[in-house]
């Protein structure tokens, strides 16, 4: 009973010690938006009888650079070739990554929009506070010049008011003549009606 445990141990050790055998099938979507996806290899302990949809056993040829599977080569029966950039696919992963291209590009344009506009607003800053500064300097010398006019005015008034007073000579008061009576006057004017017209 010994000798049948042993050989019994003896047979599971040497079944684990044997490597076990793979098989490799390649997946290809040839509209597959990544290079895994339009081809990469995948391991099995169990053959495929049938090989799923999308699988093949034959490998890419080791120099192509971004294989893809291709349905209508080799009359029909499909065959590894290197992918032209037509397929859907690759045509999408393109227009994504120009998209993200395009985005980071728009995001570093804004931030250089917002930054032009902060020197555009410190410089319009700048610029108010200058015309600011030359409209008050502009306002102080025409208030010095009107000071000096209205001066100068006050004082030709001065002068001419006092030629006044020196030129003017007293004028004696109208005296009063007593009015000639009404009454008188109008005797003088009525003459009597004679009987003879």
């Amino acid at each position: 009973m010994a000798d049948e445990t042993q050989n019994a141990v003896a047979g599971v050790e040497t079944a684990t010690q044997q490597p076990t055998k793979l098989y490799v099938y390649y997946y290809s979507n040839p509209d597959g938006a990544t290079k895994d996806e339009r081809c990469h290899a995948i391991f099995t302990e169990v053959p495929f009888n049938v090989v799923p949809w999308r699988m093949h056993k034959e490998a890419p040829v080791e120099g192509m650079v971004d294989p893809v599977w291709d349905d209508k080569l080799n009359s029909g029966l499909g065959a590894w070739k290197e992918n032209s950039g037509t397929a859907q696919g690759q045509i999408l992963a393109d227009a994504q990554a120009k998209i993200k291209e395009l985005d980071q590009k728009s995001a570093e344009l804004d931030q250089a929009k917002d930054k032009i506009d902060q020197a555009v607003k410190a410089m319009q800053q700048v610029q108010n506070t200058q015309q600011n500064a030359a409209m008050m300097k502009s306002f102080t010398v025409q208030t010095q010049n009107t000071n000096k006019l209205l001066a100068s005015m006050q004082q030709t008034l001065a002068l001419v008011a006092k030629a006044n007073q020196a030129n003017a000579t007293p004028v004696a008061p109208a005296q009063s003549q007593p009015a000639a009576s009404t009454t008188d006057a109008s005797a003088s004017q009525t003459q009597p009606v004679s009987d003879n017209q």
